[in-house]
């Protein structure tokens, strides 16, 4: 059977969740925040130890959200696709896509991997450099959202580009809540980043859509 090692509330491994849903393949799921055994399971079948990992019916481990929805389009070739064909969708799903993980990634590394730094002389210009490149990348999107309005981002429907954006919207929205019981959280929130407007008045148009619905 099809195991995906994920954690519930991650947006990588909600993002793959989806890639799933719309390719409507069954999978087993392993929560690896339940039980130290479930992660250390899941550190040893991917060399970078990230969640969320995917074990394919061969038994094989593909890890990252991004690689993952890559081979699932190659390896279900009959199954709807997440990543478009079409050279102008194709090119703006993978824009997308790279700013997505661009602000999510240094907006969390800022809050947690180098969190301890903060105190170090060289913290703020490090930290408004880094925050300026994540910033930047939340308003193009948010730009781009507005501009779609309560539509898919790529003209070719439902794609990796409206995943991706959705779950780290969704996950942005629901840091504040979060915080009071989890310390990384905080740290993250205390970052000075801002989730622009028009992000999630996009995203709320998709909360009712079957995949995001599957998520529970």
């Amino acid at each position: 059977m099809r195991t995906l090692y994920h954690f519930p509330m991650s947006p990588f491994s909600r993002r793959t969740r989806l890639v799933l849903a719309h390719k409507k393949l069954e999978v087993s799921l392993k929560d690896a925040r339940a039980e130290p055994s479930i992660h250390e399971e899941a550190r040893k079948l991917w060399p970078l130890r990230t969640i969320p990992v995917l074990v394919d019916d061969d038994g094989r481990a593909v890890g990252d959200s991004t690689a993952i929805s890559h081979y699932l389009d190659a390896a279900h070739p009959t199954a709807p696709r997440v990543w478009p064909t079409a050279p102008t969708a194709l090119r703006s799903a993978l824009e997308i896509c790279a700013l997505v993980d661009g602000a999510l990634n240094t907006i969390i590394d800022l809050g947690t991997r180098y969190y301890a730094l903060r105190t170090h002389e060289a913290w703020s210009k490090v930290q408004e450099e880094m925050l300026g490149r994540a910033q930047g990348a939340l308003d193009v999107l948010a730009d781009r959202a507005a501009s779609r309005g309560t539509r898919t981002l790529t003209g070719a429907g439902w794609c990796v580009a409206d995943m991706w954006l959705f779950t780290t919207t969704a996950w942005f929205e629901g840091l504040p809540a979060r915080a009071a019981s989890l310390v990384n959280i905080a740290q993250v929130v205390s970052i000075p980043w801002s989730l622009p407007a028009p992000l999630v008045k996009w995203a709320e148009g998709f909360r009712d859509h079957a995949d995001v619905k599957s998520l529970g």
